[in-house]
């Protein structure tokens, strides 16, 4: 029963194909160890082989699968030995190894993404994609049968049994699904990763057994296909993870054949009733191919790893089929059984695949050898150039064509340069977004200038915003200094697509924005706090200098004029006001009639500016003595009662003149 891996024997055991990473589908000739094809599919339409199975197809080229049924060794009857591929697109196409050419392609929806596992069974083929489904297809018709929802997890491996009335299909549990009532029996849980490889061997009371491998763990689980266990029926220990699994079943004995990512195959022989989940099985026997070091003057010792192992073409266990190398180069041998039986570990040397190609292309060159010349420091010459001295290319780094575009803005011409450094940023944003280039992302955000992000901003196109904010987040999560240039590339990307962000609506818009909205409010949180101290600080910072200042220079403060208030009785200022009163009545009482003379003018002056004087002197705390304000008050009582007698005099003599 074919299992879903990428590398494989055919049925005949003539052939060996594999899928390499380049996805081309390679054959080898097992006889002669050497190539026999390599198809390349369209890779120009990113369609590349993910996996494939060896079908049996009637020689009348009608589609039909062969209907007798091949042996327990795994060599089929008449017909034509066909590929079926699986395709990244979830196509289903049909290979002929003969004419190296695609003979159909199979109908049909197909899978929506690639598929991961492929296997032949009843008359049927059976692909698991990435989409979680398992699909049916028909080998004769070349057409899309069935359908079945397994589930939405991603499939990684697959296996049919009971001629296709139960499917094994591998994530990280195994599932079996039963294809006529279309319902999930049973999942088996054992394995920490996904299951990429899937065997099923039966034994002679036909009981149904499957043999499962991880991508990293280093065991072989075996399940009890039959009744209501969960958990494995055994373990098969391994040095790493399983790349390939050929078993066998000889009179109730598993023979198993496991070959890890180390390049070590792990030969097993275990009776069924023997095996113990609780104590892994380990192996019988082990197999490597050492590099011949002769002749090469190393003491150290290559391992060429062993790629693929096979027990199916074995007439007598435990002989093995073995391939080593790499996908450059293999080579494949047959080990007997007198080789293998009483060895626990087998190691045997050979030369490397690549040295026997390197030596056959030696032998084939010529014995004269060219003398190399440095094209460089050489100058071909000819009747035609002979006179021309030729130019010599420069290639310019990227570094100075990056300079050469002229972001700095250093020019003389400030308009004109602008201008050019608006157009090389925003074709340098655009770049850099695309490409995810982090230098490139740099020098433009490197740049906090307003007028110039706000230009750049105008220029993005709406496809590019955000992924535009998604760096102006990842750059607010930085210091201080890039994230006020997010902050202005911010602003002028709202100021500028306001209306593209809008359309975007809700709930997208609060999406693209949250992790913004979140820095700005975690780093404005605190604002008002760190206001209030930095304010007391200046304060404390302030009151220590002034004082460390006159410790220095304590004339400072001798020569320093204070000023002293002096808060008296409201009886004094009530006194001086009451005076001062009185003489304003004295002074007015004498200008009854409409005259303008200056001197009585001046004598209001006067008494105006005695009035002022004394408030001033009140109010500074430079009042005299009692005696001596009364002196000044008597002398201020006099002037004012001559210069109203003077008045008086004036008056009367204009009235003499008037008369």
């Amino acid at each position: 029963m074919a299992a879903s891996i990428a590398r494989r024997f055919s049925r005949d055991g003539k052939l060996f194909a594999f899928v390499n990473s380049q996805g081309k589908f390679v054959t080898y000739d097992v006889e002669k160890s050497s190539v026999a094809q390599i198809y390349t599919p369209n890779l120009h339409l990113n369609v590349p082989c993910t996996c494939f199975t060896w079908v049996q197809v009637q020689a009348g080229g009608e589609g039909k699968v062969q209907k007798k049924k091949r042996s327990s060794s795994g060599g089929g009857g008449a017909g034509q030995t066909m590929v079926a591929f699986g395709t990244s697109k979830g196509g289903i196409a049909l290979y002929n190894p003969a004419t190296a050419q695609i003979e159909k392609s199979f109908k049909g929806a197909g899978h929506t993404g690639a598929i991961t596992g492929i296997c032949s069974e009843g008359g049927a083929l059976f692909t698991s994609g990435n989409d979680g489904k398992v699909i049916e297809w028909s080998v004769a018709d070349c057409e899309q049968k069935k359908v079945h929802n397994v589930g939405f997890e991603k499939l990684t491996s697959l296996a049919a049994t009971h001629q296709g009335e139960t499917i094994l299909a591998g994530s990280k549990q195994l599932k079996l699904w039963d294809t006529a009532k279309g319902k999930m029996v049973r999942q088996l849980v054992g394995h920490t990763s996904n299951i990429v490889l899937v065997e099923v061997v039966n034994d002679l009371d036909g009981a149904i057994y499957a043999l499962t491998g991880s991508t990293n763990d280093r065991n072989v689980s075996l399940w009890a296909l039959e009744g209501d266990e969960k958990i494995p029926a055994g373990l098969f220990a391994l040095d790493d993870a399983p790349e390939s699994i050929s078993a066998r079943m000889e009179e109730n004995t598993l023979h198993l054949l496991v070959v890890a990512k180390s390049g070590i195959a792990h030969y097993f022989a275990k009776d069924l009733n023997k095996i113990n989940a609780s104590k892994p099985v380990k192996p019988t026997h082990t197999f490597e191919v050492a590099q011949d070091t002769k002749g090469t003057g190393t003491k150290v010792v290559g391992r060429l790893p062993i790629f693929a192992a096979s027990l199916e073409f074995s007439p007598n266990l435990p002989e093995v089929l073995l391939a080593y190398g790499s996908e450059l180069g293999l080579k494949f041998e047959q080990l007997q059984e007198d080789t293998v039986r009483g060895q626990k570990q087998v190691v045997i040397v050979r030369e490397p695949a690549a040295s026997f190609q390197r030596k056959e292309q030696e032998e084939l060159q010529l014995k004269t050898r060219t003398p190399t010349v440095d094209s460089a420091s050489v100058e071909f010459l000819n009747p035609v150039n002979a006179g021309k001295k030729a130019l010599k290319t420069v290639e310019i780094p990227m570094e100075d064509r990056l300079e050469n575009l002229a972001l700095t803005g250093d020019g003389g011409d400030g308009g004109k340069s602008s201008g050019i450094s608006q157009k090389n940023m925003a074709h340098l944003l655009l770049q850099g977004l695309h490409s995810k280039d982090a230098e490139i992302l740099r020098s433009v955000f490197g740049r906090n200038e307003p007028e110039l992000i706000q230009r750049t901003a105008e220029r993005i196109p709406a496809q590019y915003i955000s992924a535009l904010l998604a760096e102006i987040s990842t750059l607010m999560q930085q210091k201080t200094v890039h994230v006020a240039t997010a902050v202005c590339w911010l602003k002028a990307l709202i100021h500028s697509h306001t209306s593209q962000l809008m359309a975007l609506g809700s709930e997208n818009l609060l999406a693209n924005f949250s992790t913004c909205l979140g820095i700005i409010e975690y780093r404005v949180q605190h604002a008002n706090s760190l206001s209030k101290l930095s304010g007391r600080l200046d304060l404390l910072v302030n009151q220590l200098d002034r004082t460390e200042r006159l410790a220095k220079n304590p004339e400072e403060l001798v020569n320093a004029q204070a000023l002293v208030y002096h808060e008296d009785d409201e009886s004094d200022v009530d006194s001086v006001l009451g005076k001062v009163g009185d003489g304003g009545q004295g002074g007015s009482s004498s200008v009854d009639d409409d005259s303008d003379d200056v001197d009585g003018d001046d004598d209001d002056d006067g008494e105006a500016d005695e009035t002022v004087g004394s408030i001033l002197r009140l109010r500074n705390g430079s009042m005299e003595d009692d005696d001596d304000e009364e002196e000044e008050e008597e002398a201020g009582a006099e002037q004012s009662a001559e210069g109203s007698s003077s008045e008086d005099d004036d008056d009367d003599e204009e009235m003499d003149v008037s008369d």
